[in-house]
């Protein structure tokens, strides 16, 4: 059986990014990610990111060469890097959200999604969830 493992960055946009860029690099992304079993979450508010991602650890560890290598951001710094027992993210290829709390998850938008994942309303808490919500409570207020 292969080992999950889970990695938690923030990055800065070299450049405030548009709507159409940001679905450009979603749309890379998702279908990069479900090609390697990765999934996850992308938060991008005041052009900062910070992004969740699960998988195996072989196919995380090349997605994230990836995205180090990506040269739309700078100032990438990890902040967790573990193994985990299970996805939290396990439906979703890449979520998306910003500021504005627009979430887009496959076909759905609902930004109560992202607050149902991260804790907002329940008691199931991991060090990667307590990150991506307080990095969005602090850059979204």
């Amino acid at each position: 059986m292969f080992k999950l493992q889970a990695l938690v960055y923030v990055s800065s946009a070299v450049t405030m990014l548009l709507p159409e860029q940001v679905e450009y690099l979603l749309t890379r992304a998702r279908n990069r990610n479900a090609q390697y079993g990765v999934t996850g979450v992308l938060l991008y508010i005041g052009g900062n990111f910070m992004q969740y991602i699960e998988g195996p650890s072989t196919e995380l560890a090349v997605i994230y060469d990836i995205i180090k290598n990506d040269p739309g951001h700078t100032g990438l710094i990890e902040l967790m890097h573990c193994d985990i027992e299970q996805r939290d993210f396990c439906d979703w290829a890449m979520a998306y959200c910003t500021k504005e709390r627009n979430v887009s998850v496959s076909q759905y938008n609902n930004k109560s999604i992202l607050e149902d994942k991260l804790g907002f309303s329940t008691s199931d808490q991991t060090s990667s969830r307590t990150l991506l919500r307080n990095f969005w409570v602090r850059n979204s207020a």
